[in-house]
């Protein structure tokens, strides 16, 4: 069934949608879907409906437990020096035969989770390096400790029988967690959780994201990494979070900057831009399958890429509406533009997965690794200056095209979508709402906010930690204060000249 699409005039959205409720809802539910009409015929009265994000029911070591904010939590990881040693041993071997760190080898170790409601013990953890471009060994030659991103695994068996079960299981209704230091030395420690937090409030499907404190003991000494990113992982559980049962089965591929070049959804990609990684041959496809890796062709994703370079005007239009979730994929792109994160598919090809809904037969975008953006980290030179305060919301900058020394390179799913005036006006209507001070999206004020809960519940303990950066507000005020000014403005000017 088709959704219709939405024409609403800029102005009098913004007031229209003043009400609208982004309350979570108690239980998973079908996204919103409303009765298609054609593109010509629609009503430019009906204002945009929100979709709204269930909420995760609570029980013992729940999801919510981890990811609830409002307390100070650590996770404590317990690994045995041969374990340790053996782990760096894998890694220094990979790179010797790869040239790079990204083995995907787990050590065993045990987790302790503690917060204010006590302490949850789980034994035989997997415990791994993660990353791309950042993941470095955890130890140099003399020893000393490296900061690192980790993935732990609750489901690993360690080829032992007695642990076999543990295929199973899962922790904080999670198989696997995954903890990003603070790479890029933010001293608001929230950037990436604030981005994620703004996907998912204005509908579009992201993961949680929380702070917690993170120890490592090797052996008989405990070392403070400091305050890390927890991320709830994309997988099968982060799909049954959101959807009904029945629409989970689809295929879900994670699309990343790799071997064969951006996944920027151009149909001359290589014949092995499409596939399933296997770190020990060090393949990695741009397209990623991490669902279905014994079922799929690929056909799905295939027929995409075909149409999406394909098909022009109306026959595109009417190819989008009926496959793609067009309206989810259009609040991305706002929130996407007010964050300033450079390293995303409409740059670069890069940093997202796709999944396609098996019943609905259509595909959903979600965002990854955002620990770019909100006026830190890389500033998308020399794509962009000044963080990206002053980017024109359409001619967003083309780093593929630098980076490739080709001119004009496509991104075909979003050139071809903001091309068509009723996608471009659904998407500036969204722009509108998210810097509407009265709606409450995105300002300083809000994030301010974010930013000091968990600095007053953390702030007394980083200073003893590996990454010892104490907390401050950074250029934070600044770049909200001039992002907000600078899309204003644009909007302004677009109503007056539209652009097609």
């Amino acid at each position: 069934m088709k959704k219709t699409v939405v024409i609403v005039l800029f102005f009098f959205a913004l007031f229209l949608l003043a009400s609208c409720d982004m309350e979570l809802t108690p239980n998973p539910t079908e996204p919103t879907v409303v009765p298609t009409e054609p593109i010509d015929t629609v009503d430019p009265t009906i204002e945009p409906t929100i979709p709204v994000e269930p909420t995760i029911p609570v029980n013992i070591e729940s999801f919510d437990r981890l990811f609830n904010d409002d307390v100070r939590k650590s996770l404590t990881i317990e690994i045995s020096t041969e374990e340790w040693n053996a782990l760096d041993d894998k890694m220094i071997a990979y790179q010797k035969r790869f040239g790079d760190y990204r083995t995907d080898d787990y050590a065993r170790a045990k987790l302790i989770y503690e917060d204010h409601l006590g302490v949850v013990e789980i034994d035989d953890i997997g415990l791994r390096t993660r990353g791309n471009t950042s993941r470095v060994r955890i130890q140099d030659d003399q020893g000393n400790l490296n900061l690192s991103h980790f993935k732990i695994s609750f489901k690993e068996d360690f080829n032992i029988d007695e642990l076999k079960p543990n295929k199973d299981r899962t922790v904080f209704n999670l198989e696997e967690i995954d903890m990003k230091y603070n790479r890029n030395w933010d001293s608001t420690y929230i950037s990436e959780k604030f981005s994620y937090d703004l996907f998912r409030r204005f509908g579009v499907y992201a993961p949680y994201v929380t702070l917690a404190e993170v120890y490592i003991k090797i052996g008989q000494t405990k070392h403070f990494y400091g305050l890390y990113t927890i991320l709830e992982p994309i997988d099968e559980l982060f799909l049954q979070k959101r959807l009904p049962i029945e629409q989970t089965e689809g295929d879900l591929y994670k699309a990343l900057w790799q071997q064969f070049g951006p996944a920027s959804l151009q149909d001359n990609y290589h014949s092995n831009a499409i596939g399933i990684k296997d770190e020990d041959i060090n393949y990695r496809p741009a397209y990623d399958l991490k669902t279905n890796k014994k079922s799929s062709n690929h056909s799905d994703l295939i027929t995409l890429i075909d149409n999406l370079n394909n098909y022009t005007g109306i026959t595109f239009r009417d190819y989008i509406e009926d496959h793609f979730d067009v309206d989810r994929l259009l609040r991305l792109l706002a929130v996407g533009v007010l964050l300033g994160n450079p390293d995303d598919y409409r740059s670069m090809g890069n940093n997202y997965y796709l999944y396609h809904n098996p019943v609905l037969d259509k595909w959903t975008m979600i965002p990854y690794d955002y620990d770019h953006g909100l006026g830190q980290g890389w500033d998308g030179a020399p794509g962009f200056s000044n963080y990206t305060v002053g980017a024109d919301i359409y001619d967003w900058a083309n780093l593929n095209a630098i980076f490739l020394n080709q001119p004009g390179y496509p991104h075909p799913l979003t050139d071809k979508l903001l091309d068509e005036r009723v996608y471009q006006i659904i998407y500036e209507t969204y722009l509108g709402i998210l810097v509407d001070p009265e709606e409450g999206y995105f300002s300083f004020e809000v994030f301010y906010e974010a930013y000091d809960k968990q600095k007053q519940l953390y702030k007394n303990y980083v200073g003893d930690a590996m990454m010892n950066l104490n907390f401050t507000r950074r250029n934070t005020e600044w770049y909200f204060n001039e992002k907000v000014a600078d899309i204003v403005m644009q909007l302004a000017y677009y109503k007056d000249h539209p652009r097609y």
